[in-house]
């Protein structure tokens, strides 16, 4: 039997029965009929399966956005009384979640440098549950050393949750963390402009990260998700691109006098790690002199977005105060560039351009 070339949308969000025993058995949870969207529907279990075949876990679910399922995670996991070693230099909405909303319902957090084992060690205490981690940082782009975080989670009964946005297709994480979050808005999404988010992880967090999707209700819809099937169909191929760039591009910019410092995707040793479509540099120049530089760009736009094939440059200091900055041990003058799909050449030709014009 013939079967169709895409994957087909069921456009609807809610089902219904043919009699009283179907709805009982399928709102008992004694059978697998679909009734609402919130609480299972097939494009949706669609999306899921092809997010396990890249990334392999015990389960998958999707939500309205990357947030969303960063923050339903986190209350799945955590209780009052609960404590939480974050990783210092993390996605910004993700932190005020740990400063601000967080500690309101009785969750307490610690912000430590990740890649010192030790002092990540330290960090623990009794009521620690959880080590929040994002793989890489999202400016200085190091990756923590996983396969030892994990054996220090392990040793003291702690759960890990990673968010893999910027590297997921690149490097399987879930061997090292109990929950991985992800922005399909990113890689997955591509240009599409399609918002979205999905956790994938272990049996033990399967019922409870299901259950405070379906009540706090940050599910996506069918049609993103049937578009978001689509655009996946590329992904790898995309990633093989973006990752040349970056290598290119920061081999590139490594030479010139008025690059201090290039960061690129690498471990706690300095090794370079194949993932990411980031380069963040640091210039000889001062911090009056960035707005100049960016607005002299041409070929990047200036945003906060990144995934698809537009390059993209996101300076620190446009998002945030010096003085925030370096109250979190980032440098105010750092730099980001997502390369997406333009020519390596093109892009340091307009960095170069850029530079000459100050």
């Amino acid at each position: 039997m013939s079967k169709p070339l895409r994957e087909p949308l069921f456009k609807t969000t809610s089902f219904v029965f043919h009699s009283f025993r179907e709805m009982q058995a399928a709102l008992y949870g004694d059978s697998k009929d679909y009734f609402y969207v919130r609480d299972g529907h097939p494009t949706l279990e669609a999306l899921e399966q092809v997010l396990l075949s890249c990334e392999p876990a015990d389960f998958a679910w999707v939500f309205s956005s990357g947030m969303s399922a960063i923050s339903t995670g986190l209350l799945a996991l955590l209780s009052q009384g609960d404590h939480v070693v974050v990783q210092k230099e993390i996605y910004g909405p993700t932190r005020l979640l740990f400063e601000e909303y967080l500690p309101s319902f009785g969750v307490s957090c610690t912000f430590t440098d990740v890649n010192d084992v030790d002092a990540l060690e330290e960090s623990i205490t009794p009521d620690t549950e959880l080590i929040y981690l994002e793989m890489p940082a999202p400016f200085t782009l190091t990756c923590p050393p996983l396969e030892q975080i994990k054996g220090l989670a392990d040793k003291y009964q702690v759960s890990v949750m990673v968010d893999n946005s910027a590297g997921f297709g690149y490097e399987k994480i879930t061997p090292f963390a109990d929950l991985v979050a992800i922005s399909l808005s990113k890689y997955p999404a591509g240009d599409s402009g399609i918002l979205g988010g999905a956790l994938l992880g272990s049996e033990g967090w399967k019922e409870p990260v299901e259950m405070a999707r379906s009540t706090l209700g940050g599910i996506m819809m069918p049609w993103d998700a049937n578009a978001l099937i689509g655009e996946m169909e590329s992904m790898r191929q995309r990633l093989e691109v973006i990752r040349s760039n970056v290598y290119q591009l920061q081999s590139m910019l490594s030479a010139h006098p008025m690059v201090k410092e290039v960061y690129y995707p690498r471990d706690t040793n300095g090794k370079s790690v194949k993932m990411g479509g980031f380069v963040t540099l640091e210039l000889n120049i001062s911090l009056l002199d960035i707005a100049r530089f960016i607005d002299n760009l041409s070929l990047f736009q200036k945003g906060v977005f990144w995934g698809g094939s537009i390059p993209v440059v996101t300076p620190l200091l446009a998002s945030y105060r010096v003085e925030v900055l370096e109250s979190w041990g980032l440098n105010p003058g750092l730099i980001r560039f997502y390369v997406g799909m333009e020519s390596p050449d093109r892009l340091y030709a307009d960095i170069v351009s850029a530079l000459g014009s100050l």
